[in-house]
């Protein structure tokens, strides 16, 4: 259900028309008016930024925000990945091996009864 929210940013009123939570969208409203903020004050004094100005300059550093972030998921992802191939080959070799000495143990131990039999009669 689409619902309309006001939000402000550097001083504006927007009303934003989202399916989010409300608190979704003033904590992305309020995230967005603090990055806007930092560039807005960096040149306040010597050369007084645009609004379009911050606008970009908040965008691209969300954006590198963003995208580093997931490069790092990604190669995280894989580092896991590459970690649980490895834990699943060792448990494979590991389950051959329980499965040799169980096979090695079945072979001998009919030999032993059986001999014990013959001794017996």
């Amino acid at each position: 259900m689409k619902t309309l929210v006001e939000v402000k940013i550097l001083g504006e009123t927007f009303t934003v028309t989202s399916e989010d939570d409300e608190n979704h969208v003033l904590e992305l409203a309020n995230f967005v008016n603090q990055r806007m903020n930092r560039y807005d004050k960096k040149k306040a004094d010597t050369n007084p930024p645009t609004p379009l100005r911050v606008a970009i300059m908040a965008a691209l550093s969300i954006a590198d925000e963003y995208l580093k972030g997931q490069k790092h998921s990604l190669e995280e992802k894989e580092k896991i990945e590459r970690i649980s191939a490895r834990l699943l080959s060792r448990l494979e070799q590991s389950e051959q091996l329980e499965r040799g000495k169980a096979a090695n143990a079945s072979d001998t131990t009919p030999a032993r009864f059986s001999s014990l039999r013959a001794s017996q009669e």
